[in-house]
């Protein structure tokens, strides 16, 4: 059974979805689809498989979604079967003529089609529609596909590793509801069933997630609600459980900025939180603490104070650097993380807030001469670090972090 105590234990393997037509859908209605911005799609998918590369250099397992749940369905009837069925529900025939014929067509040919496309299936959600021609014996035939999940490469956001188990998640927005179906099929591929997954009308997504051994912080925001929390917390065996509620910046009322917990707090290192001292200040949290018949709130305070009186040490971000996905990285042992090059996402954070007019915020993206990971701060802790572009990828709204799912050895 998977099982993760703290972002420090050291990383064996990831979970991540190499982009593939989906991810089209986004770019034609970026806000539709929850992207910050139009992107290149080339250009992503070769950084995201640069990402994969870096990943087998420092000799982390790198698990593709696709393939898990295409090589499972080749070798496993039972869940080739499985399979089958999910397909089955997101897709529908309408329009003129024989539709009841063509949809029980389709249910009796399902075993001759192969893996992918039964994936492709679930991915995009089309439907059908034919309507005669009239006059004619042709059809006017069109596929529309339903929400095809432009997000799913944001692996780290449809389920949880606790220190118990895997926790399935519940998405707050529509366009990547169904991306939890699709998460759940790659961990039955690897043989991993949930011991939990959240019920509606609940939510409860994994960048709001941050396990430090000893205490877990979730984020209750635009993502994650209060009710996913209660659920998840029947599923952990922290002493302490942190509930943050996710800030947004002042005078602005766009939730993407701070959309999880990830995009403000990190943890490279045991002992070691980065983050911006005036956001987790202004970040306010409940504290749970373990008795014998679960959590009872012990006091309510700031998640900075709340880091301060653990003894953790604070390698302090701006405001600027955080809005670069600065805190987006992940950790692969204690002391080493994979980092975005932070520089490299300035042209498309500025376009998004030129865009929105955030005056404030474009001025606060003036960068200094060190930027993070590379500072001083940095150093001094005697952290390793590798930096690799992720410029495109975040333009989807999320950078590394976001972009995995990590299995650590325990």
């Amino acid at each position: 059974m998977l099982r993760v105590k703290s972002e420090w234990d050291d990383l064996k393997a990831v979970l991540v979805h190499e982009p593939g037509i989906e991810m089209f859908y986004g770019v034609l209605d970026p806000n539709s689809f929850l992207y910050m911005r139009r992107f290149n799609i080339s250009k992503a998918v070769d950084q995201h498989r640069s990402l994969q590369e870096s990943f087998k250099e420092m000799g982390v397992e790198v698990l593709k979604l696709k393939e898990l749940i295409i090589n499972s369905s080749r070798t496993n009837p039972s869940f080739r079967k499985f399979l089958e069925t999910t397909a089955l529900n997101y897709i529908k025939f309408e329009g003129d003529g024989e539709v009841e014929k063509k949809a029980k067509g389709f249910i009796k040919d399902i075993e001759d089609l192969d893996d992918e496309t039964l994936f492709n299936v679930i991915l995009l959600s089309p439907t059908v529609l034919s309507h005669e021609a009239l006059g004619t014996s042709d059809y006017f035939t069109r596929i529309l596909n339903e929400e095809p999940l432009a997000n799913l490469y944001f692996t780290r956001d449809q389920s949880i590793i606790t220190d118990k188990g895997l926790i399935i998640g519940r998405m707050s927005k529509r366009a990547r509801s169904r991306e939890t179906v699709m998460i759940k099929l790659g961990f039955l591929a690897l043989g991993e069933k949930p011991i939990k997954e959240i019920s509606e009308p609940a939510f409860l997504e994994g960048g709001d997630y941050l396990a430090l051994d000893d205490f877990v912080i979730f984020g209750t925001g635009d993502r994650t609600s209060i009710g996913g929390i209660v659920q998840a917390m029947e599923a952990v065996d922290f002493d302490e459980v942190i509930v943050a509620y996710n800030p947004v910046l002042e005078h602005y009322n766009d939730y993407a900025l701070t959309m999880h917990l990830d995009m403000y707090i990190n943890s490279p290192k045991q002992g070691v939180i980065v983050g911006n001292p005036d956001i987790l200040s202004n970040t306010t949290v409940d504290v749970y603490e373990k008795k014998e018949k679960g959590y009872t709130r012990k006091k309510k305070c700031s998640l900075l104070s709340y880091l301060k009186s653990k003894g953790l040490r604070i390698i302090s971000v701006s405001l600027g650097e955080q809005l670069l996905y600065a805190t987006n990285f992940l950790t692969l042992k204690d002391g080493k993380f994979i980092s975005p090059d932070v520089k490299r996402n300035l042209n498309g954070v500025k376009e998004y807030l030129a865009r929105r007019n955030y005056e404030d915020l474009l001025n606060k993206l003036k960068l200094k001469d060190e930027v993070f990971p590379e500072t001083r701060e940095v150093r001094e802790e005697g952290l390793d670090f590798i930096v690799v572009d992720v410029s495109e990828l975040t333009g989807g709204f999320g950078g590394i972090h976001c972009m995995t799912t990590g299995i650590r050895k325990n």
